[in-house]
């Protein structure tokens, strides 16, 4: 995640708080809680679009280096019998980033992330 969208994650997480403290008073009216509850919802909302747009495009990064990985591995397998035991390796980190790859994908498709 960038240093960006990490700086803007830490400022909504930081007002959430303010608003949760905020909260706790107790002469509010009924409308400001109202208001404050609905802007806590909102930032929470943000956060979780923030951390959906990382997710998708990690998936979208994992995918195309793991593919490149793949393709590495097979060409080692072919040119030389000494490298087999790193591309037996490197096979089984690319089946467990692929596995990450879809378990990352399955939550964000079920609204997990």
């Amino acid at each position: 995640m960038n240093t960006e969208k990490i700086k803007t994650l830490d400022q909504i997480l930081d007002s959430i708080e303010i608003i949760e403290n905020a909260r706790s008073i107790n002469d509010l009216s009924q409308e400001d809680r109202l208001r404050l509850e609905k802007a806590s919802l909102q930032l929470r909302n943000l956060v979780t679009t923030i951390i959906r747009e990382k997710t998708k495009k990690l998936i979208e990064i994992l995918n195309r280096d793991t593919n490149k990985m793949k393709s590495l591995i097979e060409k080692m397998q072919i040119s030389n019998k000494k490298l087999a035991g790193v591309a037996k390796s490197l096979e089984k980190v690319t089946n467990i980033i692929e596995s990450l790859v879809n378990i990352t994908s399955q939550a964000l498709l079920s609204g997990l992330v």
